[in-house]
């Protein structure tokens, strides 16, 4: 029988080495007291904890106007999140929080699709693409 709460904690200890905070943009304009203009409203942080990242290169086919095919590479990234993360949503917003790679640090990422289900669930699988570098 598949032990899916050991896999689940060997992907929570072995898999999940960075910390990310995901945050979605916040709905309606509010009003700023003290300029009395409408401001975009405060990101909803939908989850902060334990994540793995991973490079994902996809190879994309297409035909062009002229009907020749063309080929194009675009980097793309894996997100794997505990089971018992918040669903995200398309254009969650991840920063990198803490990172075993230094360089990791910083980078924000958009959220592609809906996070990956499964019959087992062992861990979430979310696809993003690289956004920015965060300022701070």
């Amino acid at each position: 029988m598949l032990n899916v709460r050991g896999i689940a904690r060997f992907a929570d200890r072995h898999m999940m080495p960075d910390k990310v905070r995901v945050t979605r943009a916040g709905g309606e304009e509010v009003l700023d007291p003290e300029t009395g203009e409408l401001v975009p409203a405060v990101p909803l942080v939908v989850f902060e904890g334990k994540a793995g990242l991973y490079p994902q290169q996809e190879k994309i086919r297409s035909r062009g106007r002229d009907g020749a095919w063309t080929e194009e590479v675009r980097a793309g990234y894996r997100l794997l999140l505990p089971v018992d993360a918040a669903e995200l949503e398309e254009h969650d917003e991840v920063l990198v929080v803490e990172a075993r790679d230094a360089q990791a640090v910083g980078r924000t990422y958009e959220v592609t699709t809906l996070g990956e289900v499964s019959s087992f669930p062992m861990l979430r699988t979310v696809w993003m693409e690289q956004h920015d570098r965060s300022a701070s």
